[in-house]
């Protein structure tokens, strides 16, 4: 009888075991299909990207278009082998197919969005191979699709993993049974007083089983958690995220009141990686989340989708207010510096937010929404919330439309253009030099100017490739105005924070001197102060080697960042230049006054030069001399001119200054009439 029990045991025990392997395996491929899934989205990404990105050359493209289809196509057949396999059974895979009836009603409810993911995917594999330009409605597509099958692929590896755990349960149940009985004969038998021998292979039998069902417990444990959360932070991940969402929308549906959706994105985190590595900003997402979760109730949910992109969901709020209660609370908690090793960080964070049922009826479109509300909130000036508004949509639409613009626009070097503001001495009516600005002639929309473009070149990085392109074509027409005999000057570019930060702005300056024969010390890079302030240790790097090559340096738009004299006697520069906010309230204010004669002082007492931007009118330019700045720009002088008007000003010269004063006094004495 208990070799009966023992050999039963065993059978059973072997049979739940290999059951559980099957399991496993099952899971593992389910969870599998949500992140191909990704991966199938981010080499679509990739695809474009390789397509439109004119900063690389077409050999670098070309080979990033080739991994990217590739990357496809491997996506794509893994998710085909293992959707067959895990509907219908695959030996190879270890895949049984025997779906429970609630397993395979999602699958059959799944179908749909499958076959559109897999002919978009198809589609978007085609265009890449034959080498023709990838558009965005493709990319979107597959994009879209794939995200809707990964989370339907998480509602079946949750459905997988529950069945599982019961069917573990249900084999200890039937071991403890068993050995429970087994021990009842053993003891009648006397078996465990008289057969030692056998009363230690017993014990070692068990602990051999108990140590194999909890290496399983535990492999399944940790699959479980991977399946769900972000191991880094220990927030839900994007795909349990999905299924949150989803059933908060559903009980509002159901009950009644407003579901949030809050998308977060820190402010510059990607300058926190460029200057202390990933380690440390792993370190500062870490604490992110940890704020997050103790801004926000037990009851709502934080996840980290990615990078530095986090969502908030709350439920149980009947006030659309008081969503943005609980944004400031978070806004406040994450301005608090951070701590990460030997670094103190400052980050702050963007927030947008839309609402069930007012801004989407559905989980994919509140995530549209509270997407396009954080992008807002980043163009008002970042660390702050923005609520989803319908006109947001079209500005988006707007946006995105200006960014496709601005990419082709580099990509074919057809509507960028260089114009050029002379600086003059007034001393002696003399040219000194000329400031390149770029401007953008839009096919459709006309004159598109940098105030509207310049700030989503920066945000999308396109502002590297157009950064260089000015560089290199600001150089060149400086050295044909130079061979054509119009004078040994300077011209000034203009350097943005991203091109400084991306570390190699010395090595593209080196390569358009040398490109174009420019002398280097007839090229001048204009940075903002703000953009010094931010990162002082890279800039005193980058500058130094930039005065070793003979390169001048100024600091734009002097006096309104935070500066300190201690840090302008550290900078390797040249120059400052007053605000034109400073110089354009001259006339009316004393504070604008007394600091321009501020600036001239400190430029004076450090022995840099100082140059006044922005003049506009004979008033600002005369107490501009008396206060001893005689370097100046502005329309008063000229205009951004073209390239042939530029070349004209520099052959008639500058206008007399005394024609202004008279045309002024005309003005004047026309008004008293």
């Amino acid at each position: 009888m208990i070799a009966l029990l023992a050999i039963a045991s065993t059978v059973l025990t072997s049979s739940a075991l290999s059951r559980q392997e099957k399991d496993a395996g099952v899971v593992s491929a389910a969870a599998r299909q949500a992140v191909l899934a990704d991966q199938l989205a981010d080499n679509a990404i990739k695809l474009q990207m390789a397509s439109t990105d004119t900063a690389r050359d077409l050999d670098t493209r070309a080979a990033e278009r080739t991994e990217a289809v590739e990357g496809m196509e491997r996506d794509l057949a893994l998710i085909e082998a293992n959707h067959i396999g895990l509907r219908y059974g695959d030996d190879i895979l270890g895949l049984p197919g025997d779906n429970s009836p609630q397993v395979e009603a999602k699958f059959v409810s799944l179908e749909v969005t499958y076959q559109a993911m897999v002919s978009a995917a198809e589609e978007l594999i085609t265009i890449g191979n034959s080498g023709a330009r990838v558009l965005p409605p493709p990319v979107i597509a597959v994009v879209d699709t794939a995200g809707e099958f990964a989370t339907g692929m998480t509602d079946i590896v949750f459905a997988y993993q529950t069945e599982a755990e019961a069917r573990v349960k249900n084999l200890k149940s039937t071991q403890y049974l068993v050995l429970s009985v087994t021990i009842v004969l053993l003891v009648f038998e006397g078996l465990f007083l008289f057969r030692p021998a056998v009363k230690e292979f017993r014990e070692e039998w068990r602990q051999r089983a108990e140590a194999h069902l909890t290496a399983r417990e535990k492999d399944q444990r940790k699959l479980s958690f991977l399946a769900r959360f972000d191991p880094l932070t220990g927030l839900i991940n994007r795909f349990l995220f999905g299924d949150r969402l989803q059933n908060a929308i559903a009980r509002a549906r159901r009950d009644g009141g407003l579901v949030t959706l809050m998308f977060l994105d820190l402010d510059e985190f990607k300058a926190v990686n460029d200057r202390f590595g990933h380690s440390v900003g792993d370190g500062l997402l870490k604490q992110v989340a940890e704020r997050l979760v103790d801004a926000v109730r037990e009851s709502d949910s934080v996840a980290r989708l990615g990078g530095d992109e986090f969502t908030v969901i709350l439920e149980g709020n009947h006030r659309v207010e008081d969503a943005g209660h609980v944004a400031t609370k978070i806004l406040r908690s994450l301005q608090v510096p951070y701590h990460v090793g030997p670094h103190k960080l400052h980050v702050t964070a963007s927030i947008g937010i839309a609402l069930y049922p007012v801004d989407g009826q559905n989980s994919q479109e509140l995530l549209r929404d509270a997407d396009i509300a954080m992008y807002s909130a980043k163009a008002a000036g970042k660390n702050t919330y923005q609520y989803f508004t319908p006109e947001l949509r079209e500005k988006t639409s707007e946006r995105l439309h200006l960014i496709d613009g601005l990419r082709r626009a580099i990509e074919a070097r057809q509507e960028l253009e260089l114009v050029y503001q002379p600086k003059i001495d007034i001393r002696d009516n003399s040219i000194i030099g000329v400031e390149a600005l770029v401007r953008w002639h839009h096919p459709e929309l006309g004159l598109v100017l940098p105030d509207r473009f310049v700030p989503l070149a920066e945000e999308t990085d396109l502002i590297l490739p157009i950064g260089d392109w000015v560089i290199v074509e600001a150089c060149r027409q400086m050295k044909v105005w130079q061979v054509a005999g119009l004078g040994d000057l300077t011209v000034s570019v203009n350097v943005s924070s991203r091109q400084l930060r991306h570390g190699d702005l010395v090595e593209k300056i080196e390569v358009a001197l040398a490109e174009t024969g420019l002398e280097p010390e007839f090229l001048e890079i204009e940075i903002t102060e703000g953009t010094l302030v931010e990162d002082t240790g890279l800039a005193t790097r980058t500058l130094e080697r930039l005065r070793a090559m003979g390169v001048q340096v100024s600091i734009d738009d002097f006096g309104t960042g935070y500066s300190s004299l201690g840090y302008l006697q550290r900078l390797p520069i040249d120059r400052l230049k007053i605000d034109r906010t400073f110089v354009r309230d001259l006339p009316v204010s004393d504070d604008a006054k007394a600091l321009s004669a501020a600036i001239v002082g400190l430029a004076q007492s450090l022995h840099l030069d100082v140059v006044a931007e922005g003049v506009e009118t004979i008033e600002q330019l005369e107490i501009l001399r008396s206060l001893d700045c005689f370097k100046v720009q502005g329309f008063l002088i000229a205009k951004p001119l073209h390239v042939e008007q530029a070349r004209q000003f520099l052959v008639d010269g500058p206008p007399s200054l005394l024609d202004h004063e008279v045309a002024a006094a005309t003005e004047v004495a026309r008004s008293a009439i």
